[in-house]
């Protein structure tokens, strides 16, 4: 009778006698007497027939509220014409014995007469027959139209957004014009610091305006049982750097990469308890001056809390995880039969957190991580003969997607050769474990606005002076020295030494006034930041790529604020002011305007 799952139709009949037998108890009007012919499917509107698939025009002065209540079951699906022809004969069968019960009579024979129910208790019985048959269509998973999506789906949440930003960089004249790009040319090397065609610099005086840049990201995430999640998302980005997803527009209307942003696997065997593995967000609270914000981490990460221990106002976190950066390339040098093997690189990161509300209206935030990356600090090679060697021993280590700021010596203990040529691969100077605490507190002003404030320090333990000339003048600082000293400006000389400028210390202060999300129509912020991050403090491949254009050795400032333009669409706008701490002077300014779609 119901198309789906079946329907137990006795119980439907029986409401409907039900509301016919209501109709009769409440009606104390005699007159405009509606009834219908069962046994023909006849309408009988004030004594004269009306047939049930009449023209609109010709019915009206109908219907009945039975009659029109299983005519319109049947035009949207629910009840095939079989079923609702069946339920009439059952329901006109139990309010004749109704009637015969209460002493009505005078019918036609196959005509049963319900007399005028008011507009109000008609509704009030189709509402409730309504919910009765809702509840039940929904306990019994009937499908009808509209409502064919196979289960699996609802186990799937997609996820992403869209922002299209201008961006403008602005260079001070003061600039000096010989700031080498570094990272450029580590990755073309080895490089021969002999030659001056070599050399690679940045652009420091030339302004670029309104650069459009896209991001575009798309992804989804499906319950595969319980406690158990998979999730991706694909991203676009100019190259496969960590710290980016941006495409530049332009290039002659070329299409745009789009790379594998995220992978994982989630368990959650307890609420206090989540482990994923694969490629996933950062875990972590740091700052961007520790990690980008578009950064995501390989590998394993496991994370406990105290939720169902201490209540809901407070809750620790531990978090610890294990993230390989470097497995080095399987055959390598490619070139030589002879393989070199070197260790590889990793990531193992821990840290404990604290949510809190001590106060009502007041919420902190407090964290203490350690980041110790192993095997990335750069080592001089054994003696190294290019007439006999492809590769020295260790060209491994040099370091990945450097950007600027980072101290840097060149690797290769070259030995004279016929050639005469002593290319080199640059490595970094010192080690990085770094201390990274977090602090931050909200104070509500009122029922959706709130003061933010946040503080970050850094300090990277690994930065050890004794490593500056570890290896004599050889494999001495290329970067970060000052203009003292002797006029070849090396640092490690034994006599009149040029100062090194680096340093191993980085933090950060910033307000924020106005709604803690701005992602609702209507709902605004505006913040203002200050920053200090010297050469050495972090890793400059993973921090932030925007300020100072990425790298360390900066400090400035920052002020913007955003504005939702409808629910999930917003504007916003950023001034980012840096300079360098040390070395060349290298002041930037950089405007974004972004607008962001997120669903």
């Amino acid at each position: 009778m119901f198309k789906g799952k079946p329907h137990n139709s006795s119980k439907l009949a029986c409401s409907l006698a039900a509301m016919a037998a209501a109709m009769v108890a409440h009606s104390p009007v005699q007159a405009a007497v509606s009834s219908w012919d069962i046994s023909n499917q006849v309408f009988m509107v004030n004594g004269k027939p009306v047939q049930a698939g009449a023209k609109p025009e010709d019915q009206a002065n109908q219907p009945t509220a039975v009659s029109s209540l299983i005519q319109t079951l049947v035009e949207k699906g629910i009840l095939t014409p079989e079923g609702g022809s069946a339920l009439l004969q059952q329901a006109s069968a139990d309010a004749a014995r109704l009637r015969d019960v209460s002493g009505t009579s005078g019918s036609p024979a196959g005509v049963v007469r319900v007399q005028h129910v008011p507009e109000t208790v008609r509704q009030q019985i189709r509402d409730e027959l309504r919910t009765d048959i809702a509840k039940q269509a929904q306990l019994e998973g009937w499908v009808t139209k509209g409502q064919a999506a196979p289960e699996w789906t609802k186990r799937i949440r997609p996820f992403g957004d869209i922002r299209v930003r201008s961006q403008s960089s602005l260079y001070a004249g003061t600039n000096s014009n010989e700031v080498l790009d570094i990272a450029r040319m580590n990755e073309a090397g080895p490089i021969d610091l002999a030659q001056l065609n070599s050399y690679q610099f940045l652009n420091t005086r030339a302004d670029r305006w309104n650069r459009l840049m896209l991001r575009a990201r798309l992804g989804m995430e499906a319950a595969v049982s319980s406690g158990v999640s998979a999730g991706f998302a694909i991203a676009t980005g100019d190259d496969s750097s960590p710290i980016s997803t941006n495409a530049t527009l332009g290039g002659g209307l070329a299409k745009r990469n789009v790379w594998l942003d995220l992978g994982y696997l989630k368990f959650q065997p307890a609420k206090w308890a989540i482990l994923s593995l694969g490629r996933f967000e950062n875990p972590f609270s740091a700052s961007q001056m520790m990690f980008d914000d578009d950064l995501r981490f390989d590998g394993a990460v496991a994370s406990l809390n105290s939720a169902n221990f201490i209540g809901d106002k407070t809750m620790m976190r531990l978090v610890a995880g294990v993230f390989p950066l470097d497995f080095g390339a399987p055959d390598y040098p490619a070139a030589s039969i002879e393989k070199l093997n070197y260790p590889s690189k990793y990531l193992f990161s821990g840290e404990l957190a604290l949510k809190a509300e001590p106060f009502n209206g007041v919420k902190v935030n407090a964290s203490v991580g350690y980041h110790s990356f192993q095997n990335v600090q750069g080592e001089l090679s054994a003696p190294c003969n290019m007439d006999l060697v492809v590769d020295c021993s260790t060209d491994g280590l040099r370091p990945l997607n450097l950007r600027k700021g980072n101290t840097v010596f060149t690797m290769r203990n070259h030995q004279t050769n016929a050639s005469g040529a002593y290319p080199q691969v640059f490595g970094l100077t010192f080690g990085y474990n770094i201390l990274d605490a977090n602090f931050a507190t909200r104070v509500s002003v009122s029922d959706n606005l709130g003061i933010r404030l946040t503080g970050n320090y850094l300090k990277n333990l690994g930065f050890q002076r004794s490593d500056i000339c570890r290896f004599g003048q050889v494999g001495e600082p290329f970067n970060n020295y000052g203009t003292d000293g002797n006029p070849d400006r090396h640092v490690c000389s034994a006599t009149n030494p040029t100062s090194f400028v680096g340093g191993d210390t980085g933090y950060l202060g910033s307000v924020t006034f106005g709604h803690d999300r701005v992602d609702k129509q209507g709902t605004w912020n505006v913040f203002a930041e200050y920053r200090y991050l010297e050469s050495d403090a972090v890793l400059d491949s993973l921090a932030d790529s925007d300020f100072h254009l990425g790298g360390t050795n900066s400090q400035g400032y920052i002020v913007g604020g955003s504005y939702s333009l409808r629910d999930g669409l917003n504007i916003g706008g950023r001034w980012l002011s840096a300079n360098e701490i040390s070395g060349e002077p290298l002041a930037i300014d950089v405007l974004q305007v972004d607008i962001k779609a997120r669903f």
